[in-house]
């Protein structure tokens, strides 16, 4: 999927959105995806809330904005934290012009709800994707 056009017909960039979850698997040619998942800003947020594409619904207590290609919110509560925007920074990287929350963070996500009974299939492989990817920067 490319990613970086989807964003930029909603001027999403990497100052105002982070593509969390998979995302970043498809950027690095791991896997493809069939969604993106998005963090944006409570500015950005606001902006699209108006935008009549998006319906908005509730996903793990927290309300969002959903067109079946998007789920965009303004955090993401995941490692035992309510993650937003500003907190994401830290734990993200930029290819060709997206920011994408880390493999390692990911990773590390993905383990946990593995860990906690929540992990579905597609994160037990999408773990094993990653530690051979993680493997091969070594």
């Amino acid at each position: 999927m490319e990613i970086k056009n989807k964003l930029i017909e909603l001027d999403l960039n990497s100052e105002n959105t982070v593509v969390i979850g998979s995302g970043i698997l498809n950027a690095l040619n791991l896997r493809e995806n069939k969604d993106i998942d998005v963090v944006v800003t409570e500015e950005k947020y606001k902006e699209l809330s108006d935008n009549s594409r998006f319906r908005k619904e509730q996903n793990h207590g927290r309300e969002i904005l959903n067109d079946d290609l998007f789920e965009i919110g303004t955090s993401w509560t995941v490692v035992g934290e309510n993650w937003k925007f500003d907190d994401l920074l830290n734990h993200s990287i930029t290819i060709d012009g997206v920011r994408y929350n880390t493999v390692e963070f990911l990773l590390d996500a993905k383990r946990r709800w593995i860990a906690d009974g929540e992990g579905r299939q597609k994160d037990i492989d999408d773990v094993k994707l990653m530690e051979q990817y993680l493997s091969g920067l070594k």
